[in-house]
Parts: C-alpha cells; sequence; structure tokens
C-alpha cells in the first residue's frame, strides 16, 4: 500500500459525507404469487444545512 495514502476514520468519513451530501434512493416490492402487494419507494437526503444552501444556490 502506498505510503502517500491517509486513512480516514469513521468519524472523518462521514464529516467528509456530510459536507458533500449523501443521497440514498431504492425501492422494495413485496409479492405474492406475481401480484404486487406492496411498493416502497426510498429517497433519503443526508447533508448538513449549511451544503444544501450552498447547492441551492448554484
Amino acid at each position: 500500500m502506498p505510503e502517500d495514502l491517509e486513512e480516514l476514520s469513521l468519524l472523518e468519513t462521514l464529516d467528509h459525507l456530510l459536507d458533500r451530501g449523501v443521497v440514498i434512493a431504492g425501492d422494495a416490492v413485496i409479492s405474492i404469487g406475481d401480484v404486487d402487494l406492496l411498493y416502497l419507494g426510498l429517497n433519503i437526503v443526508l447533508a448538513n444545512v449549511d451544503a444544501i444552501i450552498r447547492t441551492g444556490r448554484k
């Protein structure tokens, strides 16, 4: 492993992700016998308030 790569702790990684903002999206369908019974759509935005304001002004 090259020595110039720095290791990030979990807290530093989370801080970096929240500073940039993260979008998590997913779908889930529950069905029985080819009949869809339940559809779940998930969209989550994780960011700090400053990051949201910065992207809103661009």
